[in-house]
């Protein structure tokens, strides 16, 4: 079968809806890396994550369909989501600040707007990652009309984030660790940002009872990279953080890992 591109903006997920049940046989292994167009230990890698991280992105439904029955028959059941469904185009708000009560959250946007508050039990979602930026920064002059570089030097940062995904909203809250005032810690606020990064999870595990709470980016960002080539030309001031994987798990019923992958 002959696979179109998707778009950029377009596309189709098929994301495992839960673990292989059992062990899956080489050969079915095998069967399913072809019509993914995968290596087997590439798809082992992806199945063995622990997380529901996307196998394959194709252009119509038509295709996704014709995938996921394959699967299927080799003992993956996929889930197809389209890429419309993850609101990408909108932007997560940025906050600056968090207030919390007993019964709710309130966040204030970085942008001064107005604070919006959401029960605790509406917050569905917490994942946390990174934040890297990678800038290239040139110097040049003219000389005989000509433009010739003097000087090209690259810039790196890296940034602890956390995205929170309230039930009443399309989009997200976006927390950036060097940017925001750890002040709703209260007594457990300490003196260095990731100390306090890691506080705010534990506040909201503690608080956000019904929402998952996801940090597994770091560790599925190699099996990602499968899918999503991370070794691009460098960025200007663009996240590489890719946000399609929290989209992705906030529209996944409840999935169960388990172990269900051929060792080889």
């Amino acid at each position: 079968m002959a696979l179109r591109a998707p778009a950029k903006d377009d596309g189709y997920y098929l994301v495992p809806a839960a673990s292989p049940t059992g062990e899956l046989a080489e050969a079915s292994l095998a069967e399913a890396a072809a019509l993914l167009r995968l290596k087997v230990p590439e798809l082992s890698r992806l199945l063995g994550v622990g997380q529901p991280v996307p196998l394959s992105r194709v252009a119509t439904p038509e295709e996704a369909a014709l995938i996921a029955e394959g699967l299927r028959r080799c003992g993956i059941e996929a889930v197809t989501i389209a890429h419309t469904e993850l609101y990408l185009g909108v932007a997560a708000k940025k906050i600056r600040a968090l207030e919390v009560s007993a019964d709710a959250l309130t966040a204030i946007p970085t942008s001064g707007g107005d604070k919006v508050t959401v029960p605790w039990d509406e917050v569905t979602l917490v994942v946390s990652g990174r934040l890297i930026l990678n800038r290239e920064e040139t110097e040049e002059r003219k000389r005989r009309g000509r433009k010739q570089t003097v000087d090209a030097r690259q810039v790196s940062s890296d940034e602890s984030v956390l995205d929170l995904y309230p039930g009443t909203d399309e989009g997200s809250w976006r927390v950036n660790s060097n940017n925001f005032d750890f002040s709703c810690l209260g007594s457990a606020k300490a003196m260095t940002t990731f100390e306090n990064f890691v506080a705010l999870i534990r506040l909201l595990r503690e608080r956000a009872t019904k929402a998952q709470v996801d940090d597994s980016y770091n560790q599925a960002r190699p099996a990602l990279a499968i899918v999503w080539p991370v070794d691009q030309p460098l960025l200007s001031d663009r996240d590489k953080r890719n946000p399609v994987l929290a989209q992705l798990l906030d529209r996944l019923p409840e999935w169960t890992p388990s172990a269900g992958v051929v060792q080889r």
